[in-house]
């Protein structure tokens, strides 16, 4: 009788009962155990060869001191991945790695945190590369430059969307000259409008002159994310015959008027509805709709050299000149989106913060370099109340300057708290403002905000960070 025989009799015995069915209950227990262990028990694992591990690398690399690694478990302890980024960063100053036994648990920190990796990165040292190639989840730290996604362009294409742009913008890095063809002659193949749209956004990656062709092929293409992507990028190069169709329409449509600009209305901009040529030119996501939307567009399309060189004067005069006349809000967020790339870009920055409102304002403050950013918001924040300039603060990138750090702090001091946080420190202040300029106000900031709450333990954490890797006592 087979295994499986066995037990179904063994089965129908157990429900029947041994009582019932005039047999002994202790047998039919046993009978069960061993049928069933037979059926049933799960076999041994296979016995599978693996390959022993190369020898770790000597390492030549300083490790950071004792202060460090007991400010690093800390740091792992409370998971804020913005003081480890901090920690990266003194450490890489330093010229120092990571101890050995910090190693597995930074590699695992990069490979769920794809944002930590380029800091995580750079304190392994060449005992973590090593270790790094013993499993494939960790390739990205190996300092090979091969990752675990990396592919062939002839699949690329088959790869999920955010592994697929990943790809693409990889190869633009690697062989800008053939991702180049390959990508024309995709976007001409490819029928989804998902699949050419990733194809124009991967020319961010090394964007240059050479990819206006396609862009401007781009600007024909009946999928509003394709042509919107198209634009975008067109505009952020500036010699794009886009941008200089832009300053055509605005010579047209704008007359100089009170220190300001004003709109021809018996030019382009006199009609309501854009022409096909005009609007090829403009988004189509519903934001540059109307004279308002259509101005913008171009602003957005020209650069801040076009004020400047239109005015003969320098971009504080030129901003100034921009923010005034009925049409200065439209003009000031188009102008906002190129403000980077001015000469003297913080008129065009403040200017700017103080026309736009909400996320423009907020997504602007972002895209600028951090120094810039903290001045702007110190210039416009006089008028603001605490959750607007706590807002504005959190998208300020860290960590901030000493300057910046105490000019915020008078701000916030200066302030009333809100009845939610009364008492109680910003915790944007503390986790990103520069740590030796809050350790010296350390004093008046416990006396300004008297509840000590997790906060102050962030910044207690952060000035023993700065001090564990300038080898001085801590002082709290």
């Amino acid at each position: 009788m087979s295994v499986q025989a066995q037990w179904d009799d063994v089965v129908r015995q157990l429900l029947v009962g041994a009582h019932r069915g005039g047999g002994d209950p202790s047998a039919l227990l046993d009978e069960c155990a061993a049928v069933g262990l037979a059926g049933f028990g799960a076999p041994l694992p296979a016995v599978v060869e693996v390959a022993e591990l190369a020898a770790a690398p000597k390492v030549e690399e300083r490790v950071v001191g004792e202060a460090a690694r007991e400010v690093f478990a800390q740091i792992v302890a409370v998971d804020d991945q913005v003081l480890l980024t901090e920690w990266c960063g003194k450490a890489r100053a330093a010229g120092v790695v990571a101890e050995h036994r910090s190693l597995p648990e930074l590699l695992v920190l990069g490979t769920t945190h794809p944002g930590l990796r380029s800091a995580v990165a750079a304190v392994l040292g060449s005992r973590g590369r090593w270790l790094a190639g013993t499993r494939p989840g960790w390739a990205w730290a190996t300092g090979t430059g091969v990752s675990a996604d990396l592919v062939d362009l002839a699949e690329v294409l088959d790869l999920p969307s955010t592994q697929r742009l990943a790809a693409l913008r990889r190869a633009r890095r690697a062989d800008p000259v053939g991702t180049r063809a390959f990508l024309a002659e995709q976007f001409a193949a490819q029928r989804r409008a998902a699949d050419r749209q990733a194809l124009v956004t991967s020319l961010e990656a090394g964007l240059g002159p050479e990819d206006e062709e396609l862009l401007e092929t781009a600007l024909d293409d009946r999928a509003i994310g394709v042509h919107d992507e198209a634009v975008r990028l067109l505009r952020a190069l500036p010699s794009s015959a886009l941008s200089a169709r832009a300053a055509e329409r605005l010579d047209r449509g704008l007359v100089a008027t009170g220190g300001g600009f004003d709109v021809r209305m018996d030019e382009l901009w006199a009609e309501a509805i854009a022409s096909p040529v005009e609007a090829r030119d403009l988004l189509r996501d519903g934001s540059e709709v109307g004279v308002g939307g259509r101005v913008r567009g171009a602003a957005a399309s020209v650069g801040t050299t076009y004020w400047t060189n239109r005015l003969n004067a320098d971009d504080s005069v030129a901003a100034d000149a921009v923010s005034r006349g009925p049409w200065a809000a439209s003009l000031l967020r188009g102008a906002a989106q190129r403000v980077s790339e001015a000469a003297d870009a913080s008129p065009w920055a403040v200017a700017a913060t103080r026309t736009l409102s909400g996320m423009e304002q907020l997504e602007m403050l972002a895209s600028l370099p951090a120094d810039l950013s903290a001045r702007t918001v110190i210039a416009v924040s006089h008028q603001w109340n605490y959750d607007l300039l706590d807002h504005a603060c959190s998208q300020l990138p860290a960590p901030w300057s000493a300057e910046s750090t105490a000019a915020l702090l008078e701000r916030y001091t200066a302030m009333r708290d809100p009845r939610w946080r009364a008492g109680r420190p910003p915790a944007v202040l503390l986790a990103r403002g520069d740590a030796e300029v809050l350790g010296a106000n350390w004093a008046r900031i416990t006396e300004r905000w008297p509840e000590h709450s997790i906060e102050l333990e962030v910044l207690r954490l952060r000035m023993r960070l700065s001090q564990a890797f300038d080898r001085k006592e801590p002082v709290l």
